[in-house]
């Protein structure tokens, strides 16, 4: 009995397990953010790239740091001619060997002055501050671009409930006029004209559900999902807002918001260090060195031995490359400088075209919600004159036509109003905060 019962749990078990799986799965607009930013390969590719810029500061810091080094050896020599050497005495042998020599040491080297090497680090440093800007500018792009996935998506819902409602209402002025006919009070004109408007209808809803999935295929590929993996949207439109930002405040958002300036700043200050450090290489410099060691023939007969002293460095003649680094480096320099003026000039067109187009949309939605409604009363006026006798079917059509492109053109100014605002966000870098 009891084998009976485990097994009965088990099914039951795994009939709510696949039941469960094949749920579809509730995602928000900040779920598909957030999973996007994780797993999409450019915001991947732009952390690699800061690993690598740190990294890279670390390796070039180093050559300030005190290196330690330590070394072990013991070899046995066979023979060694002292005559190769130009050692030849009389009565001295020429031949000396075998022996044995071991030696310990220890080694300890630092930079007391190097301009061109502080200057490096310096430059490497901002590079890495840099990298570290353009990641979050990767993920910014990727969040803006999940962001306006989720909102075709839920738009592309908005449109099959559009068209879904167009059609109920083709179906049921086409039992209106089926009705009138049968009563004698319409013809058979009027019944074809509402069967091709249902028809239509039906035309555009498949069109419209064709339209959703594909909008949901992209925003799970956008965002890493599965692609078999069914969801659920749980955020939705909400009304348009009749304020808008200023501009200088928008302006001023958006110089200190987006990482692009500040990763073009760190850049032009990296490319100015690096000018700095070409030029400081015709600097002397300064370098301290120790040994100290344990010597001998064997070790257990070796002896304390050891050195230290200071060496200046100072380049007199290099045939040019000095001064071709020096070319190069501000050659980069100038063009970090170009790119940076670029920047900021078009993070200044992003907000003001972001601006233009969030008010644009606003009024858009306005005027389409305005719109909606006189098609509305519209058609039930065209409708309630056609059920009396006082107006045709092709007044009815022409009214119920319109009211689907009223809906239509509803949906669409509200997507256009809240990708606008994805815009907005994005220009002023707050597309990871973006939320409907």
């Amino acid at each position: 009995m009891s084998r009976v019962l485990l097994a009965a749990a088990l099914l039951v078990a795994t009939a709510r397990g696949a039941a469960r799986a094949e749920e579809p799965m509730a995602v928000s607009l900040r779920d598909a953010v957030e999973s996007a930013v994780g797993t999409r390969l450019d915001a991947i590719i732009a952390g690699a790239k800061t690993a690598q810029a740190r990294a890279k500061e670390m390796q070039t810091a180093a050559n300030l740091l005190p290196q330690l080094t330590a070394t072990l050896a013991e070899m046995r020599t066979f023979r060694v001619s002292l005559a190769a050497e130009g050692l030849s005495f009389p009565g001295f042998p020429t031949l000396l060997g075998p022996y044995d020599t071991f030696d310990a040491r220890v080694r300890l080297t630092q930079k007391l002055f190097d301009w061109g090497a502080v200057r490096r680090a310096q430059s490497d440093e901002a590079a890495a501050r840099a990298a570290v800007y353009e990641e979050k500018a990767a993920r910014e792009q990727v969040a803006t671009a999940a962001a306006l996935s989720y909102l075709e998506a839920v738009r592309a819902g908005h449109a099959v409930a559009a068209v879904t409602a167009d059609k109920e209402l083709a179906d049921r002025l086409l039992a209106l006029a089926r009705d009138r006919k049968t009563q004698g009070a319409a013809t058979g004109v009027d019944v074809v004209r509402a069967q091709a408007r249902a028809a239509d209808a039906s035309a555009a809803l498949l069109r419209a559900q064709v339209g959703r999935r594909e909008a949901l295929l992209l925003l799970k590929r956008v965002a890493g999902w599965p692609l078999e993996r069914e969801l659920r949207l749980t955020d939705d439109f909400t009304a348009a807002s009749s304020t808008a930002p200023g501009v200088a405040e928008s302006l001023q958002d958006a110089e200190s918001g987006r990482p692009e300036i500040a990763a073009a700043e760190e850049r032009a200050r990296s490319e100015d260090l690096a000018a700095r450090a070409a030029r400081g290489d015709r600097a002397p410099s300064v370098m301290f060195a120790a040994d100290y060691a344990q010597s001998g023939v064997l070790p257990t007969n070796s002896v304390n031995v050891g050195d230290m002293g200071g060496f200046l460095t100072l380049p007199l003649f290099t045939g040019g490359q000095l001064s071709g680094r020096i070319a190069e480096a501000d050659a980069r320099k100038s063009e970090a400088m170009a790119a940076l003026s670029d920047t900021q000039q078009q993070v200044e067109l992003d907000v003001r075209t972001a601006l233009e187009r969030l008010s644009e949309s606003a009024a858009e939605e306005d005027a389409s919600e305005q719109s909606l409604t006189l098609a509305q009363r519209e058609l039930e006026m065209s409708r309630d004159r056609y059920a009396q006798g006082a107006g045709d079917s092709v007044e009815l059509v022409e009214a119920q036509a319109e009211l689907a492109r009223a809906r239509n053109a509803q949906v669409s100014a509200l997507a256009r109003y809240h990708s606008s605002r994805v815009n907005y966000a994005a220009a002023v870098g707050r597309a990871l905060e973006f939320k409907l």
